[in-house]
């Protein structure tokens, strides 16, 4: 696979993962965050394993181990992010958790011995300036304490999409998905009912309550992981995050031109967000053109015409 068709992928799973505010409007307000996890885990592990149940039997105990830790790393995220975002503002929020622009950079250094390409190092000043002038925060939008939950969740997706791109080399994509899904779906059934015992009970399983599950199950779990997973094993991890990174814009016009009644919000698109966005872009753009290959046709080009 290469490196373009590794990117298309990743930028799949970046959709999926920005649309999902458009089905979580159809859940109920009383599903509590533990519930929410283990329901949409839970659906989608069911899913993965009806579809490759065949594949299963390939499970080991590397398999088992390396997915364990990669849903565990991903419940730190979860759980972190969750306690950050309780006691920040969404752009004081957002800035820490696109801190990941850096902090994975940093994670290749260690793995890898490896560090970024110039390229690289333009599109992440490029993003970082982007992300600050969308977000337009100062120093007393930041507590200690919401700042060190962010912080925190933005070292562990870092060392998330590192250790992911790692373990994918020489696993098969498909079982580490499936491992991931049902740990986090056990974990957090296990804390909805020390938080619930009641769980499903409290629940009004309305029309809406199941299409908005189903499509969260099936496009921001299930598909996405497969295809994170597929992503990973051929995308360098700097790559990974700077189309991650695409996130905040992409959410901002779909939640202009989504209308309310489906899902969409109001938002101002102010002049400021608009020039935020066209830097974090213009940051994916330059991380992802070869332009040794673009030098080499300008002077094939130039050669041939004399």
């Amino acid at each position: 696979m290469r490196t373009f068709e590794s990117s298309i992928i990743i930028f799949s799973v970046m959709l999926c993962w920005a649309s999902a505010y458009v089905f979580i409007k159809g859940l109920p307000e009383n599903l509590s965050s533990f519930g929410y996890l283990a329901l949409m885990n839970g659906m989608a592990s069911l899913i993965m394993v009806l579809c490759f149940f065949s594949r299963l039997k390939q499970l080991n105990r590397y398999n088992v181990l390396r997915g364990g830790v990669l849903g565990l790393l991903m419940l730190l995220v979860l759980l972190f992010e969750k306690a950050g975002i309780e006691r920040l503002a969404p752009s004081a929020a957002s800035v820490l958790a696109s801190l990941g622009i850096v902090v994975v950079p940093f994670f290749v250094l260690v793995f890898y011995r490896r560090f970024p390409t110039r390229q690289q190092m333009a599109a992440i000043i490029l993003i970082l300036a982007g992300i600050l002038v969308t977000n337009g925060v100062s120093p007393d939008d930041f507590p200690l304490v919401g700042s060190v939950f962010m912080l925190c969740e933005c070292i562990a997706m870092s060392l998330y999409t590192v250790v992911a791109n790692k373990f994918c080399q020489n696993s098969d994509p498909v079982l580490l998905a499936v491992t991931q899904l049902v740990l986090m779906a056990a974990v957090a059934f296990v804390a909805w009912f020390f938080e619930n015992p009641r769980m499903f009970l409290d629940l009004e399983f309305t029309r809406s309550f199941l299409s908005s599950l189903f499509m969260l199950a099936i496009f921001s779990k299930a598909f996405a992981y497969i295809m994170l997973m597929y992503g990973q094993k051929y995308a360098d991890p700097i790559n990974v995050v700077v189309i991650f990174a695409l996130e905040p814009v992409v959410t901002l016009f779909m939640s202009i031109c989504i209308p309310k009644a489906m899902g969409g919000v109001e938002e101002s698109f102010t002049l400021q967000a608009l020039l935020g966005a066209i830097l974090v872009v213009l940051g994916a753009i330059v991380s992802g053109l070869n332009f040794g290959a673009i030098r080499s046709r300008f002077r094939g080009h130039r050669e041939a015409t004399g």
